[in-house]
């Protein structure tokens, strides 16, 4: 569906951030709108919806069970996959209204494959963290649940929410020790990254067309303001009135990596030729690089997902994965 982009800070900083398949906990992915954006919230104990989701064959199967995927061997279940999918499909239903129908069709598909995709992802999580020796103790997961428990509303209507999701205590305390996990290895992935880091000060334009693009690099070239041209022209509302500013940035943030990598070997002052993306075409002036500049706590972030992302892109390059639910 492609990212969307907004009008405010928040949107800016997403259209950054870009889309982060990987699962720092079990989540429920939601798509709002006409864009996916999958969020990872912190665990929270009553979010279960009773299953709908299409069933996988049942020939494929470990110990009589259905199987969705296999990782390295290891199995994704297909009763479990079963209940993220209506998780996410509830979720994604309550704020779907004003879609037309085939383009929720599309993005229920897409939602799927995104659920087993994150599913995938956990199960990678946990076998590295195996690997590497990180565990959580039983006592800090139940301990983690009764605060839970007490929080919300005490443990009687713990059960009542239980029963009525179709949740059983022991799939709930294997969703909590698996959150924890993936957050435990999160920090340990992340620990490294610097708080300090080159910065580059940038803007961009994008624009639908290599020709509109060429046409207004031509006007850049003639010594028309870049900011003035970007208020204009660009397609990018998130930095549209703001004169196409980004801000400043460290390597390994924006979702564009061809203008991230324009903005990093660019002179300063210097404006770079048409670069084309997904997204359209973009043309990018340099306004100021610092070394070794103190990353603000979202860019900080930022890097930090990032660094989590390339990590798990290495997980999957290296894992023999077989799908085999419906996609």
């Amino acid at each position: 569906m492609g990212q969307r982009y907004g009008g405010t800070m928040e949107n800016r900083h997403t259209w950054r951030r870009g889309l982060w398949r990987v699962s720092i906990g079990l989540v429920v992915i939601v798509l709002a709108g006409c864009a996916s954006r999958e969020t990872v919230p912190p665990p929270v104990p009553y979010v279960g919806l009773t299953p709908t989701a299409p069933q996988v064959p049942s020939s494929t199967t470990v110990s009589g069970e259905a199987l969705a995927a296999a990782v390295d061997g290891h199995p994704v279940y297909a009763h479990d996959y079963q209940k993220w999918v209506s998780e996410w499909e509830a979720a994604f239903m309550s704020q779907s209204a004003s879609l037309a129908e085939q383009e929720k069709l599309e993005m229920l598909a897409q939602g799927r494959r995104q659920v087993l995709d994150v599913m995938i992802e956990q199960a990678l999580i946990e076998q590295a963290a195996e690997r590497e020796g990180v565990s959580i103790p039983d006592t800090e997961v139940e301990s983690v649940i009764a605060r839970d428990i007490e929080e919300n509303g005490g443990q009687e209507q713990f059960n009542a929410w239980l029963k009525a999701n179709n949740w059983t205590r022991q799939e709930y305390t294997a969703r909590q020790h698996s959150m924890m996990l993936s957050s435990l290895m999160f920090e340990r992935v992340t620990g490294s990254v610097p708080t300090k880091a080159e910065q580059v000060h940038a803007r961009h334009i994008l624009v639908e067309s290599e020709a509109e693009a060429r046409s207004l690099l031509a006007q850049l070239q003639g010594g028309a303001d870049f900011a003035t041209v970007a208020r204009q022209s660009s397609l990018d509302p998130s930095t549209k009135e703001s004169g196409g500013d980004l801000g400043f940035f460290p390597r390994g943030t924006l979702v564009v990596t061809a203008v991230e990598d324009a903005a990093f070997e660019l002179p300063v002052g210097q404006i770079s030729d048409v670069i084309q993306s997904a997204m359209g075409y973009h043309i990018v002036q340099v306004i100021e690089r610092v070394q070794d500049m103190p990353l603000s706590e979202e860019s900080w972030q930022e890097l930090r997902e990032a660094t989590f992302r390339r990590w798990v892109s290495e997980l999957w390059e290296s894992a023999d994965i077989e799908i085999l639910a419906p996609r």
